[in-house]
């Protein structure tokens, strides 16, 4: 499984002695890190790589993918009644297979808009129908910014170090961790102190915002 992380840049990040050597921490650490990927992922547009096979309603020019932004189209299908066409690919205003009459152009990558084209490179409306459209894709970006790595690490460090250390000590006060017989690591929760955001920091959200995904209006 891919991560945006890896194992050993997190504890690089934590500062272990020899962050490439095994340690008794790696397979909580590694849950860390899949948590955190699942939180970035789901506050940023799609970071890792991925196919996708979806369907879509024909009838208007262009089609959105769900997705994105859009890394390449691995095949598209109109369908018409009980015959699908697999359409040609063109790119935007280029001659391409002038006399296809069933071809798609791939508009923007960033927004993944996909418009059907016919003859001449002229565009036209997908056939209408419901769910008659069938494309499949990837979504993802080839090289993961900056940013969202270091945001994922600080995040997987704020985590780690805020419920997984013994002991923390906040404005003065020594916050305490209780020690059972066969469970490893457990919060001291009767000092009734609350103080630890196991959420995403907003400083984070911050480190990731050039790549977050747009908000939903209804």
């Amino acid at each position: 499984m891919a991560n945006i992380v890896s194992l050993t840049d997190v504890k690089t990040h934590l500062r272990y002695p020899s962050p490439s050597q095994p340690s008794p921490d790696d397979t909580a650490l590694q849950k860390f890190i899949n948590a955190a990927d699942d939180c970035i992922e789901y506050e940023c547009n799609d970071i890792l790589p991925s196919l996708h096979s979806e369907h879509y309603d024909g009838g208007d020019i262009s089609i959105f993918l769900r997705h994105k932004p859009l890394l390449s189209v691995q095949n598209i299908e109109e369908g018409w009644g009980y015959i699908n066409y697999e359409l040609d690919f063109v790119e935007v205003n280029s001659p391409g297979p002038v006399f296809s009459m069933f071809a798609y152009s791939i508009e923007n990558y960033e927004t993944a808009e996909i418009s059907r084209r016919t003859a001449g490179n002229v565009t036209r409306p997908f056939r209408a129908g419901d769910g008659n459209i069938f494309v499949q894709y990837r979504s993802g970006v080839e090289a993961i910014p900056g940013s969202v790595i270091l945001g994922e690490l600080e995040l997987i460090v704020h985590w780690w170090q805020n419920s997984q250390l013994r002991a923390v000590t906040m404005a003065g006060a020594n916050i305490g961790y209780d020690t059972v017989t066969g469970q490893a690591y457990s919060r001291d929760t009767e000092t009734g102190v609350q103080n630890i955001n196991i959420g995403v920091p907003y400083r984070i959200l911050e480190m990731i915002k050039a790549h977050r995904r747009d908000p939903i209006i209804a």
